[in-house]
């Protein structure tokens, strides 16, 4: 914890400098319930950006190789990274999410699984984000930064309302109802940005026929 804190000490007002995020519906955060986060992915800055100005402290699954070494391991793991084999998902490193969300803890996950420049309704994701919400019956929290995080651009995060996978309840999780139930956290994810699109557009719209 002490880690975890001086690390954030070190770099909450350089990130607010060098890539100011305006954060947009944070109240749809559930404050004391377990969620997941479901976000999409462009740059390495996103994980850090998302707990610097959300302040929610949520775990993140992380690629393995960022622990190889002893040092790396015990600073990844102080500020809340679990270890993941993107291509085959282990029994501890599910077992430990699963023991998180069920401790009432916030799990942040980008479905894509790795850095994607865009993010379409039918892509291929990763399923783990479906599986972990279906055993552990966890709202899903819906996120979007509006463009790829750039030094000096200010940029935008929303966040959309919680959902639960609740229409797959009580079936068995086979590849089949994984992969729609993550048809459906993507479409979530994308309403969220074409919401946002939308309401900039309306805006811009009122802005150009007011009356001068």
């Amino acid at each position: 914890m002490f880690i975890y804190r001086f690390f954030w000490f070190l770099v909450w007002l350089p990130l607010r400098i060098l890539t100011p995020t305006i954060v947009k519906g944070k109240k749809n955060l559930p404050k004391h319930q377990r969620a997941i986060m479901a976000c999409n992915h462009q740059s390495n800055w996103d994980p850090v950006l998302i707990d610097s100005y959300i302040w929610h402290n949520p775990y993140i699954l992380a690629k393995h190789t960022l622990f190889k070494t002893k040092i790396s391991n015990a600073f990844f793991r102080s500020i809340g990274a679990i270890p993941v084999n993107r291509n085959e998902v282990g029994v501890s490193t599910i077992k430990e999410v699963f023991k998180l969300l069920n401790d009432e803890k916030k799990l942040l996950i980008f479905p894509q699984g790795t850095r994607v420049e865009k993010l379409n309704q039918g892509d291929a994701v990763k399923n783990g984000i479906a599986m972990f919400a279906l055993k552990t019956k966890s709202p899903i929290v819906p996120m979007w930064f509006m463009k790829k995080p750039g030094m000096f651009r200010i940029n935008k995060l929303v966040i959309g309302e919680p959902f639960y996978l609740t229409e797959f309840e009580g079936q068995k999780t086979t590849k089949e109802v994984l992969d729609k139930a993550s048809d459906v956290i993507i479409k979530k994810m994308l309403e969220v940005r074409d919401n946002e699109l939308a309401r900039k557009t309306k805006q811009k719209q009122i802005i150009e026929v007011k009356p001068k």
